[in-house]
């Protein structure tokens, strides 16, 4: 029936037997009396929170014997977790970080994504503009994922640890929390005393720091008065990110790519005719030596064009993540080792060390044992486990159940009998 795509009922029963048959297992959050839980179950539009445990034995319970599509805790630890916001007692938060490969522009959402405008029926690929051309700006859309997305997360939460750990000093093995959302990306947690009672002010500069905002060159070593000294790039900090971030790009960067930024005349001969040249002197010498090189001219000119370099290269070494997670002092974040409803995949917590070869369309996989019959009206081709399926249209198959729970969770399909 049309009604009936992703059959709910089916997705839900099988997330029961599994919940029944893993709850047991599913470690709690720490300091488990002072979060709040809250749950979204299958064919429910509202969600049950302001929930509290006493123990883990109660909370493996619950799981069970309720198996919800969707399952979080709070960053935030409470004196009454299970009281109305107003009378919860909110004494401190973990730092946490949320990357979402929904929020990048990637080459390959154009083959998996699409939209239609509810208003006019116009339809494209990728993400949807931010208003059609009939002056709208309502969307119906359908999001998919692949490898590319992921390995994309990947990175950027790789960049983000990386800030963690060399610019805060974070532990990784004490501190730092990695998990699979489940999804389409990474959650990482901040679990330090240090940053527990950080407002929301607090979290935004953690924020800014993370993204680079604000840095103009002057800030960091380019500056035409200066008299000489040491390459920063070796520095910690932004300022020997930033210039590390300038020599990565002025190293990939193509004659056309530096023609496109519009620069003044002499940076543009450096970057294009005297790469090399430019490349030694951020390598060997002091930031200051670039602006030598450049040459006498509008100073006020060769500054903004460096901030415009500068802008588009420290974007490469910012983490890209979700600004308003991080500054959410009350943020709910999905239960690590639960089950996602949107994809039938598993929240799992990573090893640091073992992020680099982190696969989830193999790791991630729950439902691993036979097979169903569905029915697809419309799906990319998409990799799990070893093999690849789809592309798929209009069509009925058999396929693994992890394969079909997957398609289900999406509403790309429905079961067949």
């Amino acid at each position: 029936m049309e009604q009936d795509w992703g059959s709910p009922r089916f997705v839900a029963d099988q997330f029961h037997r599994w919940y029944q048959g893993n709850a047991r297992s599913i470690p709690a959050p720490t300091e488990i009396k002072q979060r709040e839980f809250a749950f979204l179950q299958f064919g429910g539009k509202a969600m049950f929170r302001h929930i509290g445990f006493p123990d883990e034995g109660a909370f493996r319970r619950y799981l069970s014997e309720s198996s919800p599509a969707h399952s979080y805790h709070s960053s935030s630890y409470y004196q009454r977790p299970d009281a109305d916001m107003a009378g919860k007692g909110w004494t401190g938060a973990d730092l946490v970080f949320d990357i979402d490969a929904d929020h990048f522009d990637l080459p390959c959402q154009h083959e998996h994504d699409k939209w239609k405008c509810r208003n006019c029926g116009a339809e494209g690929t990728g993400k949807p503009p931010e208003i059609c051309a009939c002056g709208k700006a309502a969307f119906e859309e359908e999001s998919w994922l692949c490898e590319h997305c992921l390995q994309a997360a990947k990175h950027e939460t790789q960049k983000l640890l990386d800030i963690l750990i060399q610019d805060f000093g974070f532990s990784p093995a004490n501190e730092l929390v990695v998990n699979f959302s489940g999804n389409r990306g990474y959650h990482v947690h901040v679990r330090s005393k240090r940053i527990r009672g950080l407002d929301q002010s607090g979290r935004r500069e953690v924020v800014d720091y993370m993204l680079g905002t604000g840095l103009k060159p002057e800030y960091l070593g380019f500056n035409p008065r200066a008299k000489g000294g040491r390459s920063t790039l070796a520095d910690g900090g932004w300022r020997g990110r930033a210039g590390r971030a300038l020599y990565d790009y002025i190293a990939s960067a193509d004659t056309q790519t530096v023609k496109d930024l519009k620069l003044g005349r002499k940076i543009t001969s450096l970057l294009v005719n005297e790469k090399e040249k430019a490349l030694t002197i951020l390598e060997e010498g002091h930031p200051s030596m670039f602006l030598k090189a450049v040459g006498v001219g509008d100073e006020e000119r060769l500054m903004t064009d460096l901030g415009r370099i500068m802008e588009i290269a420290v974007k490469e070494q910012a983490a890209d993540i979700d600004t308003v997670v991080t500054t959410d002092i009350h943020r709910l974040i999905r239960l690590p080792n639960t089950l996602h409803g949107k994809t039938g995949w598993q929240v799992q917590t990573i090893q640091l060390e073992s992020l680099p070869d982190y696969d989830p369309l193999t790791s991630a996989i729950a439902f691993r044992g036979g097979e169903a019959k569905i029915y697809v009206r419309h799906a990319p081709k998409v990799r799990i486990g070893d093999a690849e399926y789809g592309p798929y249209s209009q069509e009925t198959i058999v396929v693994p159940m992890a394969v079909a729970m997957f398609l289900l969770c999406k509403k790309g399909a429905r079961i067949e009998p």
